[in-house]
């Protein structure tokens, strides 16, 4: 136990090292996040922004991180988020890091596809947009989410700042995490906190008819819904997504556990209890293919956790923005 302390301890520490230096919790001097986005022509400014915060982009760089540092036994007592910080920075090196997600062709392909998806159900409700490419800022979530309430401050300023200076007046989220941490941890730190959230799912849900129909040719005619706990419980967002898939046309099928009372995917707790998480997210995976062996996902860390079972059950986890990329852009994938 004591060794684990220490270990978590380290990992927290490298963490806020890597937020004050770079901004980003990988600690990455290069940039990664905006190569999805190439060809797009998304403009570059405007009052309202998609905001990916660079959740989906850094999932390639986690998988092989965690790859890594799993083969490293006095490293095992870190995982999820201590093995990005420990193995990246202390062991391995960006170099090293960036070459072995080379290998995540699977993991880049998905994020690459579930961004492009958003962005295009986006265009076909017309709704106005710009992205900020290189200059997008990370949202500061981990270092919320793992406690360090005292170092976010200065990182939550600098991004208002950054967002005001560029006249960004509202920001269109892709993930449940980012969200909260705009709507709702954001305002406890800027006074007159003054731009509007918006998740991509209550804009879409609002033109539903916009995608009647659209899933029938292109996509399996059944799915799983797993609820991600943030989407439903912090943030209530509940029905949307549902609504959008009823209205393409296909039959949505729910687990014993769902909707509020959805089930864990088991990635709260992985950087601290790898051992528990597997456990958690082995659990959720069975009791969603004894229902549907398509299961669709509303977030980045529910996908990374659950997608790594597809082999071993036979399944296949979707992201929404995937749904949305196969109905819209590439058809059947």
């Amino acid at each position: 136990m004591e060794k684990s302390k220490v270990l978590i301890s380290q990992a927290l520490s490298t963490l806020k090292g890597n937020m004050e230096r770079t901004g980003d919790p990988l600690g990455f001097k290069h940039i990664y996040w905006n190569q999805w986005a190439k060809g797009l022509d998304i403009p570059r400014n405007g009052k309202n922004i998609l905001f990916t915060a660079r959740m989906y982009q850094m999932l390639p760089y986690v998988t092989q991180t965690t790859e890594m540092v799993a083969s490293i036994k006095p490293l095992l007592a870190i995982k999820g988020v201590g093995k990005i910080i420990n193995l990246g920075n202390r062991l391995a090196g960006e170099q090293i890091i960036r070459f072995k997600a080379k290998g995540a062709k699977q993991i880049q392909e998905k994020e690459e596809k579930v961004l492009k998806g958003i962005v295009g159900a986006l265009k076909r409700i017309d709704q106005p947009f710009a992205y900020l490419y290189e200059a997008e800022p990370y949202s500061g979530v981990l270092l919320y989410d793992l406690g360090l309430e005292a170092d976010i401050e200065p990182h939550i300023k600098k991004v208002y700042k950054d967002l005001k200076d560029r006249g960004v007046e509202q920001v269109i989220t892709v993930d449940p995490h980012t969200t909260v941490m705009m709507k709702e941890v954001y305002p406890k730190y800027i006074k007159k906190y003054d731009i509007s959230v918006k998740h991509y799912l209550e804009l879409l849900s609002e033109r539903e008819w916009d995608f009647r129909n659209l899933g029938k040719k292109n996509l399996p005619k059944q799915f799983v819904m797993h609820d991600s706990c943030v989407m439903t419980r912090d943030l209530g967002i509940v029905e949307q997504a549902r609504d959008l898939i009823a209205s393409m046309g296909i039959e949505l099928l729910e687990p014993e556990n769902t909707k509020l009372d959805t089930a864990c995917c088991g990635g709260p707790i992985e950087y601290a209890f790898a051992d528990l998480s597997r456990q958690i997210s082995s659990i959720r995976i069975q009791e969603l293919a004894s229902v549907c062996k398509d299961i669709i996902v509303t977030c980045p860390i529910c996908l990374i956790n659950l997608i790594k079972y597809e082999q071993q059950f036979g399944v296949r986890v979707w992201d929404m923005g995937e749904i949305l990329y196969a109905a819209l852009i590439s058809g059947f994938i």
